[in-house]
């Protein structure tokens, strides 16, 4: 081939990549608001919002990683606060990802490095969880990205690549507290392909005398890092400022110590000390079978591919890297998971994406070989699983990523409400004379205590999500009343309560409207009651007006 196809070849592969994430954006950009948050969602909303509107944070384990509050505050600060604005950075980095096929070019063939792009754009799960405000598709793009930036930085000479590596970790760091199970996982993937068995004498030696060479490199590098690492992760309000010089070393105190310790005691101490471990293999198998069902031509394409890449292809290190990667995935985040989830999922399918891709392109290569050939028995067998996968992704994507949540989604987790939240958004909305909402009941009640605090919550107001989110989209306040207590003569226009109070408590309202929400999958309704006065028109509730949109951030946050 000559120079000048060459050049032909490498702009068309660019061409198609960038088509790909096009495609990929505009499938998580439509209908991006549709699905009501999650349990989760709502969490991480409420308080980007207090973000937004008082300027403060501070991390804190249990919350998550920085990452997504600082990425859905700009959003809000943007386009308003809104279920669509909250998820769209997620959005963004899901649909910007296959252009990260792109930084394999020169490890992967032509081919494949196509159908890397693909499978990243259109596989169910990422697809899924890149439309959910969570930090799962943060964590696997970045730590994804970083890898691959890593490689291009080999290949190239380019030290850009290696500053955007680092800024990528520091972003996987910041995104989910699984990233310790990611570096684990990457780590036991670089060993087992560039481990002991690879290292020699003059190796060792080598090395060594490549970093001191690039010290100075390494030393910027690690600079980059640091400063990355505590913009993120760094308190604000509370009189602590970044561009404060007197406050810094209490930032650094706080992003060195005691943010690591918090970390350590959530997530590792206390988990332990308390027993709340769970068995192994249940977790595994509940991730294998979302595997199956999810995302079941990747598994079958990766497997293959690495497979032909180990026995019987040219052995590439960083195919191998990548299969060792999801393989290790599939056992870790399992074991590091606190709760049976099928976003554990997605980090399993972003590293299995490589060998996926390299089995795809063994199909497409033999699929033209036989066209080639005119085997019309072999053609027929090749249309028949090309259109079985199709169709099977297509289904995934219809009733899973698509359609309403139901018991039975593979990808949906129970915390998913199973009905449309923005009637009672609206109602809320409705009531600008008095947005407050009264929860009734034992199960909601919280004592002195409100939205506007941040974690660690206590279980009253872990009951309500996410209808806490919706009353602070839509500038609401919001009160609670044990079971025992009288309601009040001159009650809030929304009333929450448990389906077991509904009828006692329906005695006590006159002039309000009941309806029923399914907060879970199953097992997880709630009674509403409004005021006659502030029920919205029975117009689908797509087809309101969207007021919240007209709200400024000053009034959506003063819940």
């Amino acid at each position: 081939m000559s120079r000048a196809d060459r050049v032909d070849t490498a702009r068309a592969v660019v061409v198609a990549v960038a088509v790909v994430a096009l495609l990929a954006l505009l499938a998580r950009l439509v209908g991006l608001g549709d699905r009501p948050f999650h349990w989760d969602e709502a969490r991480v909303g409420v308080w980007a919002l207090r973000f937004a509107r008082t300027g403060a944070f501070e991390y804190r384990p249990v919350a998550g990683g920085p990452l997504p509050y600082h990425l859905a505050r700009a959003s809000f600060a943007l386009f308003g606060a809104t279920d669509a604005a909250a998820r769209l950075p997620v959005a963004l980095v899901g649909g910007l990802l296959p252009l990260s096929a792109l930084g394999l070019r020169g490890r992967l063939r032509d081919t494949e490095t196509v159908l890397l792009a693909a499978v990243l754009a259109v596989s169910p799960p990422l697809l899924y969880y890149s439309r959910v405000l969570r930090g799962d598709l943060l964590l696997a793009a970045a730590a994804f990205s970083a890898c691959v930036l890593v490689v291009s930085a080999v290949d190239t000479g380019r030290r850009g690549f290696a500053y955007a590596a680092v800024v990528a970790v520091a972003a996987a760091v910041a995104a989910s507290g699984f990233v310790v199970a990611t570096v684990a996982c990457v780590s036991g993937a670089a060993v087992v392909v560039y481990g002991p068995h690879r290292v020699s004498v003059g190796s060792v030696a080598g090395l060594v005398d490549r970093l001191r060479d690039r010290s100075t490199l390494l030393a910027r590098l690690f600079v980059l890092f640091v400063v990355a690492v505590v913009v993120l992760f760094a308190p604000r309000g509370g009189g602590v400022s970044l561009w404060n010089p007197a406050s810094l070393p209490g930032v650094l105190q706080f992003v060195f110590d005691e943010a690591p310790t918090r970390f350590f005691s959530v997530r590792l101490a206390t988990r332990y000390d308390d027993g709340a471990t769970h068995p192994l293999l249940p977790f595994v198998v509940s991730l294998g079978r979302t595997l199956l069902v999810a995302a079941l031509p990747s598994v079958v394409l990766g497997i293959g591919g690495s497979l032909h890449e180990r026995y019987a292809g040219d052995d590439r290190g960083v195919v191998v890297f990548f299969a060792v990667w999801a393989a290790l995935a599939a056992l870790v985040f399992p074991a590091v998971a606190e709760v049976d989830a099928p976003w554990t999922a997605v980090h399993v399918v972003v590293p299995l994406a490589v060998p996926t891709a390299v089995g795809a392109g063994r199909g497409y290569s033999y699929a033209r070989r036989v066209v080639t050939r005119a085997d019309a028995p072999a053609v027929a067998a090749v249309l028949l699983v090309v259109v079985a996968g199709v169709a099977q992704v297509g289904g995934v994507l219809a009733d899973d990523v698509y359609g309403e949540s139901t018991p039975d989604d593979a990808l949906a987790q129970y915390a998913q409400p199973a009905d449309d939240l923005e009637p009672f958004a609206a109602n809320v909305s409705a009531t600008d004379g008095d947005p407050t909402v009264l929860y009734y009941g034992d199960r909601f009640h919280t004592a002195r205590w409100s939205e506007a605090d941040g974690p660690p919550v206590p279980p009253g107001w872990g009951a309500r999500l996410p209808l806490p989110w919706y009353v602070a989209r839509e500038g609401g306040t919001a009160t609670s009343l044990p079971s025992d207590a009288a309601v009040p003569e001159a009650p809030p226009p929304v009333v929450v309560t448990e389906p077991t109070l509904a009828d006692s408590v329906g005695a006590r309202l006159s002039g309000y409207e009941r309806s029923r929400y399914r907060l879970g999958l199953w097992n997880r309704e709630v009674v509403v009651f409004v005021r006659s006065s502030s029920v919205e028109s029975e117009l689908p509730p797509r087809s309101r007006p969207n007021s919240r949109q007209r709200k400024p951030i000053a009034s959506i946050c003063s819940w």
